[in-house]
C-alpha cells in the first residue's frame, strides 16, 4: 500500500450506532475499501496494456472507471499518466467520498469522482476514450444494460477492459463478510440492493455477454482466477476496414 494513501485507516471505521443505510456497499464501505486495497488483485499493468498503445495514452485521454469503489484504478492511472483525465463512477456515496479523499491525499489534479448508476451513465454517447470495469458484473442488476452503456459512451476506436473473477468461493467471502457486518452494525438487510451471493459468470456466459455488442476487436483471456475482455469499438473514420485477427497482446497474467 502506498504510504500516501491516508484514506484507509483505523479512523475510518464506522460507529456501531451509525444510521442504517439502504446499501450494503454504503454501510460497509470501509470493509469493501480494505478488500479492494489488500485482497483483490491489482490489474493496473494489464489495464494499461489493454487500453493504451505501447507509447502510452495520448494527452487528454479520458478514462472512465465504472463501479470505482474507493477509486483504486482511477487514482493509479491518473498518477501513472498525469496527462490523462480519469473519472470514477459509483452508486455508493461513501465510497465516492473515500475515492475523493484518496485523490486529494495523492494530490491528483487529473482525477475526479461522481455518484452515478452504471445502468444509465450521464456521459454523452461517443465521448469516452477508455473504460475500466473490474468486478462490476458480479452485482449489477442488468449486465446487458451496463454493457450497452459501456459501448454507447465509448468513442469510435475507444477501448474497454473488463475483469471478472472465476471462483465463486473466493468471490463470496467478501460479500458474505459484508452481510454479516451489516447485521452486526444493525444495518437493515432487507433494504440492501445487493445480492446475497456473488453471481460469478462461467466462461461461456462471459463470452456471450461481451459479444452482445458489435465490437471491432474482442480479446478474451483467462488465468484461472480472473477472466478478462479487452474490446475496441469500431472507428467511424474507417468503415469497412479489415478487422485484425486478434487484439493486441495486453495480458501476461
Amino acid at each position: 500500500m502506498d504510504p500516501r494513501d491516508c484514506e484507509i485507516s483505523s479512523r475510518s471505521l464506522p460507529h456501531l450506532t451509525a444510521p442504517p443505510p439502504d446499501s450494503l456497499f454504503e454501510g460497509c464501505s470501509w470493509f469493501y475499501a480494505l478488500c479492494r486495497e489488500y485482497l483483490f488483485r491489482d490489474h493496473t499493468d494489464e489495464i494499461a496494456r489493454a487500453l493504451f498503445s505501447p507509447h502510452g495514452p495520448a494527452p487528454g485521454t479520458h478514462v472512465l472507471e465504472l463501479g470505482c469503489g474507493p477509486g483504486f484504478y482511477a487514482c493509479r492511472l491518473s498518477q501513472e499518466y498525469p496527462h490523462i483525465h480519469a473519472t470514477g463512477v459509483d452508486l455508493s456515496q461513501r465510497l465516492i467520498t473515500r475515492a475523493k479523499s484518496r485523490a486529494a491525499c495523492w494530490r491528483l489534479r487529473n482525477c475526479t469522482f461522481a455518484h452515478g448508476d452504471v445502468h444509465a451513465l450521464s456521459d454523452p454517447s461517443n465521448s469516452i476514450d477508455a473504460i475500466v470495469a473490474s468486478r462490476l458484473f458480479l452485482i449489477v442488476r442488468n449486465r446487458k444494460a451496463v454493457l450497452n452503456e459501456i459501448f454507447r459512451v465509448l468513442k469510435p476506436g475507444g477501448r474497454c477492459f473488463i475483469a471478472e473473477p472465476t471462483s465463486s468461493f473466493r468471490t463470496s467471502i467478501p460479500l458474505n463478510c459484508m452481510w454479516l457486518l451489516s447485521r452486526l452494525t444493525s444495518t437493515s438487510a432487507g433494504k440492501d440492493r445487493e445480492p446475497r451471493q456473488a453471481n460469478v459468470m462461467t466462461a461461456p456466459d462471459f463470452s456471450a455477454l461481451i459479444r452482445t455488442q458489435p465490437w471491432r476487436v474482442v480479446d478474451l483471456q483467462c488465468d484461472g482466477w480472473y477472466q478478462y475482455a479487452a474490446c475496441e469499438k469500431a472507428s467511424a473514420a474507417l468503415p469497412g476496414a479489415p478487422q485484425p485477427e486478434q487484439a493486441p497482446d495486453w495480458s501476461t497474467v
